[in-house]
Order: C-alpha cells, then sequence, then structure tokens
C-alpha cells in the first residue's frame, strides 16, 4: 500500500506571473466547463465541507429560500438551497430570493480569507441584492465559517486562488 505525504500548512509562494500572461482571458477554461458539471461538483464540495453547519442547523435559514450566485466574469450563474439535510444547486434565474453577484477576484479574496465580507459588500464590489435580512443571514454565515475545519487541499486551493486572484488582478 502507498503512504501518502502529508500536506504542507502552507504552500509556497508562486512565481510573478509575467505582464504578457497576465493579457491570456485565463477565464475561458472555466467557462466551458457545462454547468452540469459546475453544480454536481459545487453540491458535493459544499455538502462535504458544510456538512457539520448542516447538522447544527446553521443553513436552515436556507430551506424554503434560495439564493443566487452570478460570477459575472465567469458567466456562472448558479441557485442554492437547502433540501433536508443537504445543500441543492441548480441552475441560477430569476425568482431567486436574495442575490450575491461579482466576479471571481472578489469571491476568491472572500474564500481565501484576502478580504473580509464587509469590505467587498461595502465597497459594492460584491453586489446583495433581493431580501435583505436574508442576504445578512449569508453574510453572516460566511464571516462564521472556520477554515481549519475544511480538509487540507480545500484551504490549500482558496490559498492558491486568492494568490492568483491578487497576481492577475492585483491586490486591492
Amino acid at each position: 500500500m502507498k503512504s501518502v505525504l502529508p500536506l504542507p500548512k502552507k504552500l509556497p509562494p508562486l512565481p510573478q506571473i509575467p505582464s504578457f500572461l497576465k493579457a491570456i482571458p485565463w477565464q475561458l477554461p472555466f467557462r466551458a466547463v457545462p454547468q452540469v458539471l459546475q453544480l454536481a461538483a459545487l453540491q458535493k464540495a459544499a455538502n462535504h465541507v458544510l456538512k457539520e453547519s448542516l447538522v447544527d442547523g446553521d443553513l436552515d435559514f436556507l430551506d424554503g429560500p434560495f439564493l443566487r450566485i452570478q460570477v459575472h466574469d465567469l458567466h456562472y450563474d448558479w441557485g442554492v438551497c437547502k433540501r433536508g439535510q443537504q445543500l441543492a444547486f441548480f441552475p441560477g434565474g430569476e425568482g431567486a430570493d436574495v442575490t450575491i453577484r461579482g466576479n471571481s477576484k472578489e469571491f476568491l479574496l472572500l474564500a481565501s480569507r484576502r478580504e473580509d465580507a464587509d469590505t467587498l459588500f461595502f465597497q459594492r464590489r460584491l453586489k446583495i441584492e433581493g431580501d435583505t435580512d436574508l442576504g445578512l443571514q449569508v453574510k453572516n454565515l460566511i464571516d462564521a465559517i472556520d477554515l481549519e475545519q475544511f480538509p487540507a487541499f480545500v484551504t490549500q486551493a482558496l490559498e492558491v486562488g486568492g494568490d492568483l486572484a491578487e497576481q492577475f488582478y492585483g491586490s486591492s
């Protein structure tokens, strides 16, 4: 049986991205991912990493209403709600109770904790529209998530995503 090497706590810094590479539309491969695959991957990942929060009832506010997430530069449009003890992801659309929209940079900076939710929302780099109480509950959930509870590969992926967002777009 193969032995698995432990993952380091922190990845080494990425090499600086040359300016000519920044001109390449890096979003193209992500735009090409069929929505059915996006939704399946999101649903599996979210239910895995938020399992404890689902069991504890921290996501019960999504039992009924639905949240729409739009990532403009990637052309992603997702809906999410709680069904039973699971989060369900589906194509976004009209009728959402609350919509959060922005570009991939802002979502990556938020997920990697490079920027806090309040800063991104108050600067209108991420926008919440619709039911403001529900939007505030979503923001509070984002703030309360402890990245340490996630598997190492998830936190490392978020770290690399934050690094890439800062290198491609510059820090804010």
